[in-house]
């Protein structure tokens, strides 16, 4: 049996522009920093726990507190909930994702598992939106893990408790050039989703790269072979 991992955002859900505004909303409403104007390709550790821990460092000049944390994450599920009501058009599925993730999880040859930088709340919030219950998967997230590879490395940890033993392969779908990173770091199987088609993926060696996954028989295809 082979363990499929996937990504959230530009990967199951087209949500970065409302992630983007919520983070705006939750880094002026919690430490009073204006991020609107920010470089994103200065950050490293590229999940929702790092990058408010080194915005916090770099602007602020001091380390995030446990209670700034929280308070961070709340602020942001909050106005994720609040866009959500509002805006309902900035929580699509990418093309084919719903229908792809089913008949993967009703495949018997596959597991499923859900390793995303978001924080455990958000994920869960935008996952419903295109029908998806992490509950029923390994899920594991930025609430407790700072890295991606800690990360993925939880998902695969709870997958195998869940199918009491190791898999003969496991495969990650992302969209990130920190996705990419992490599985060439893990040693994992990486298959691209470039929802812009900007060929970033293709270009630093990704071997398979999809647009999007309307094509659900040909990547089960790649998944088998």
């Amino acid at each position: 049996m082979k363990l499929i991992i996937f990504d959230i955002d530009g990967t199951l859900t087209d949500t970065k522009k409302v992630d983007d505004i919520c983070f705006i909303d939750a880094f002026d409403k919690t430490f009073d920093i204006d991020i609107t104007d920010m470089n994103w390709d200065e950050f490293t550790t590229v999940t929702d726990w790092g990058i408010t821990r080194d915005v916090v460092f770099k602007e602020l000049k001091k380390k995030l507190t446990t209670n700034d944390h929280n308070y961070m994450k709340l602020n942001f599920s909050d106005k994720l909930l609040q866009e959500k009501v509002n805006r309902p058009s900035l929580f699509k599925e990418v093309s084919g994702a719903l229908d792809l993730y089913k008949l993967v999880k009703e495949n018997p040859k596959f597991e499923v598992g859900i390793a995303t930088g978001c924080w455990k709340r958000s994920g869960v919030i935008k996952l419903n939106a295109i029908g998806i219950d992490p509950s029923e998967v390994a899920y594991s997230n930025s609430d407790f893990f700072i890295t991606r590879e800690e990360i993925v490395l939880h998902t695969i940890a709870q997958a195998e408790e869940m199918n009491k033993g190791k898999f003969s392969e496991i495969v990650y779908f992302g969209d990130g050039i920190w996705d990419y990173k992490t599985c060439k770091n893990l040693g994992i199987r990486f298959i691209g989703i470039d929802i812009l088609n900007d060929g970033i993926l293709k270009d630093l060696g990704t071997e398979v790269v999809f647009e999007n996954f309307l094509d659900k028989h040909r990547i089960v295809e790649v998944l088998n072979s």
